[in-house]
């Protein structure tokens, strides 16, 4: 019977684990938007004005919008990832917290970056937050899968494209901060590589990918037994 219990609060204990990330994920996606001067966007007075502050917020525009799928693609990670574990520790718990801080701070270094956009240092900033939070989602990945926290039916091959999947985002971003010195121009449309190495990524493993949908039905049916046992 204790054992059991313990099952249950596991669950439980999981569960709060992913909506305390998804609430800050949803937060993070709110305040982005506010680095923008949506006043200039209502008020204009003629089309000419309109068209102005459009372009003057073009910056702003593009990177909220870099952030926006960077920090979306950073989710859909954690929920894929975490769909595959089955238990976690203290050491995984700070691991994720770590995670969630370098997500939660990218409004700030979007804001560094959009207003300073011919400054290679104000780049080296928001490409350094973004590729410690991709590196530090990589070790919750290497943590889980090495420390036996995932279930059974997650195949090697599977453990291989996280690795190489969540990987993507922080090697294109390493890669632009010594360009930024070189070239400001080259290292801030850099991101535009990302889309390319996913797809590269997931034609390399075709057909394997469909081990991941086994995990959810194999979890759901772990549970049912669990809790008629």
């Amino acid at each position: 019977m204790d054992f059991r219990r313990e099952l249950r609060d596991e669950g439980t204990e999981l569960s709060r684990l992913k909506s305390l990330s998804d609430g800050v994920f949803a937060i993070v996606l709110t305040f982005l938007i506010f680095r923008l001067d949506i006043a200039k966007f209502v008020s204009a007075e003629s089309d000419g004005v309109l068209w102005f502050n459009i372009r003057e917020q073009s910056t702003a525009l593009l990177g909220y919008t870099l952030s926006f799928f960077i920090i979306a693609s950073f989710w859909m990670l954690h929920q894929r990832v975490f769909r595959h574990l089955r238990r976690f520790n203290g050491t995984l718990l700070w691991q994720n917290i770590s995670f969630l801080f370098f997500v939660s701070i990218l409004p700030l270094t979007t804001s560094i970056h959009s207003g300073n956009p011919k400054l290679a240092t104000a780049w080296v900033i928001y490409a350094t937050n973004n590729a410690v939070a991709g590196l530090s989602m990589l070790g919750i990945w290497l943590k889980c899968s090495r420390g036996d926290m995932v279930c059974d039916k997650t195949s090697k091959n599977v453990e291989n494209f996280f690795v190489w999947r969540i990987g993507a985002i922080p090697l294109v971003f390493l890669a632009s901060i010594p360009l930024a010195y070189r070239n400001i121009t080259l290292a801030t449309w850099s991101p535009i590589l990302i889309p390319i190495l996913l797809g590269a990524i997931h034609l390399a493993f075709g057909s394997k990918l469909r081990h991941l949908k086994l995990v959810t039905s194999w979890k759901k049916t772990s549970d049912v037994k669990a809790e008629a046992a």
